[in-house]
């Protein structure tokens, strides 16, 4: 294996959220030994296989993640990033070091850490009416967390008939998604969630929530275009839309969407020119960063936080465990 080492800067990085949606990007292309960004210096170090992967790549895989631009810098333009993985002169120790400590941090978590999985049954308050109830509290048992979960405090949400909810709307099991229109990570999850919902036809409920991220061009107005098409019945035919024309976004489109779904032009137009739904997007926004999100897609199962598109079968997993 020939390890090289690469550092660059990054134009348009601007939060955490950046640097993670990034690091995550790089870190799934094959051949990348470690990622390290540093917001403060904006700049990147990659360590990869070159047998596997070029230079082009590694920057096509920082662009993908949300329209950055990379260019190659020297070592001294990328310190902050760097520093860690600069100890040595020789390349190939430094990358085989950096890989190891991943694979050793990763076992010690396994196998010492991750506390073993309880049964974490959701306490729905009953409902006497049929359908959904106007106020049902989500509040969990803050029993032992299996590992996909987020350590942090077991949240509680207000789920009212005005929320997006897909699947059955009296499920024991609520899953409550963070989500931005024009995350590569969210449009995965869509396909996850949409598999999940097809399995656990009864079991579980997904309700929608909007956090548009700042560096992605039309994650705001595509938001405020969903909830257009909400005011003509057709929320999730229109989320549905979104995620399966990720890469061809623009306003105009986003106009044509709603015609090819039915709506009403005008109607549709003119909400969506207005800014109609922008305080109700950014609301969302915000319940979100107070219960805890950073970055998207950010999912709570019965109020506990799972960070990232995690695989099909981490959320099944989840899922099962409180069906027990």
């Amino acid at each position: 294996m020939g390890v090289n080492k690469i550092n660059f800067k990054i134009k348009g990085m601007s939060c955490d959220a950046c640097v993670q949606s990034i690091t995550k990007e790089l870190k799934n292309q094959p051949g990348v030994v470690e990622a390290k960004i540093d917001l403060a210096s904006e700049s990147g170090l990659v360590m990869y296989d070159k047998t596997k992967i070029q230079k082009q790549g590694i920057f096509k895989a920082v662009e993908k993640a949300g329209n950055y631009q990379a260019e190659e810098a020297s070592d001294n333009d990328s310190q902050g990033a760097a520093q860690e993985a600069t100890t040595s002169r020789n390349p190939f120790l430094t990358g085989f070091l950096a890989g190891g400590a991943v694979v050793l941090l990763f076992l010690i978590i396994f196998f010492n850490i991750t506390p073993k999985q309880s049964s974490l049954k959701a306490q729905i308050n009953p409902s006497e009416n049929s359908g959904l109830p106007e106020k049902q509290k989500i509040a969990q048992g803050a029993a032992q967390q299996p590992s996909i979960y987020e350590a942090q405090a077991t949240q509680t949400f207000v789920i009212t008939k005005d929320d997006h909810i897909r699947g059955n709307p009296n499920a024991s099991i609520t899953l409550v998604e963070f989500s931005d229109f024009e995350c590569p990570f969210c449009e995965r999850q869509y396909q996850t969630l949409k598999q999940l919902l097809k399995e656990y036809p009864q079991e579980i409920r997904l309700v929608y929530k909007h956090f548009p991220l700042g560096f992605h061009q039309y994650a705001q107005k595509a938001a405020e275009a969903s909830e257009c098409a909400d005011e003509q019945g057709k929320f999730w035919e229109y989320h549905d839309k979104l995620f399966e024309n990720l890469d061809s976004y623009s306003v105009d489109n986003f106009k044509k969407w709603a015609t090819d779904l039915s709506l009403k032009s005008s109607q549709f137009n003119s909400c969506l020119d207005s800014g109609k739904y922008a305080q109700k997007v950014q609301a969302d926004a915000k319940e979100g960063a107070q219960k805890g999100v950073n970055g998207t897609p950010a999912t709570f199962i019965n109020g506990q936080l799972i960070s990232g598109a995690l695989p099909y079968s981490a959320f099944k997993e989840a899922i099962d465990s409180l069906l027990k």
